[in-house]
């Protein structure tokens, strides 16, 4: 409603004053002295009686930000894109794995991290959390995948599925689009008809399925080690 999100902690507050993303407020227990760097940002040294009171964390760390969201992508920005890897998260429900696979994206050099509309809020402050500051780096972007596909048809669209072509054994593209389902229900059937390429991660347990997040590490891994071959 306000177009602003909030980023907790003294070390991801430092690293957003780092990012090109607009801080409208900072309010923290201690001085930072990077006051000068952000003539446009507000600064106010609040007592840590205060700073709980507006936190949404338990234990507050020193600092709180509050953000102006990011101006949505064009959609320039989402047709003919270029050719490379880029996750795509049908229908994820849980912020916690949102903000994971926007962490672990980041590790892989992955540039761009699209949600389907149905997906958790990008800016809840267990997103902004979990992405432990790779929100600010990682272009994530909310839109219709199923539009986002057929606009990139020249490129592959990979989903990973409980039954498919093992990932260890299977002849990975060097691009397209890693499509990872909802934590309950899996790939739609509206994407999962786009899908070219159907792949699983094999189990040598007992587990019934994988974390969303942990199965994005494994698949990303596994494309980025044939790439280097």
């Amino acid at each position: 409603m306000y177009g602003k999100f909030l980023v907790e902690g003294e070390k991801m507050v430092l690293e957003l004053l780092s990012s090109p993303l607009r801080v409208d407020t900072v309010f923290s227990t201690f001085p930072i002295s990077l006051q000068a760097a952000h003539s446009a940002t507000e600064f106010v040294r609040v007592s840590d009686n205060d700073l709980s009171k507006i936190a949404t964390q338990s234990n507050p760390d020193k600092c709180l930000a509050v953000v102006n969201m990011p101006e949505p992508n064009p959609i320039s920005d989402v047709h003919l894109l270029e050719q490379e890897l880029f996750v795509v998260c049908d229908n994820i429900a849980d912020p916690g794995n949102a903000g994971t696979i926007i962490r672990t994206a980041d590790w892989f050099g992955i540039s761009k991290v699209f949600f389907s509309l149905n997906s958790v809020d990008l800016y809840n402050p267990k997103t902004v959390a979990a992405s432990k500051g790779s929100l600010f780096r990682v272009a994530c972007i909310h839109t219709d995948i199923e539009q986002l596909l057929q606009s990139n048809s020249h490129l592959p669209v990979i989903g990973s599925f409980m039954h498919g072509e093992n990932i260890y054994q299977a002849k990975l593209p060097d691009c397209g689009f890693i499509v990872i389902g909802n934590e309950a229900n899996g790939i739609g059937s509206a994407i999962e008809k786009r899908v070219t390429h159907r792949i699983t991660i094999p189990s040598f347990g007992k587990a019934e399925s994988l974390n969303a997040g942990v199965a994005t590490g494994i698949l990303l891994s596994e494309f980025k080690r044939l790439q280097r071959v």
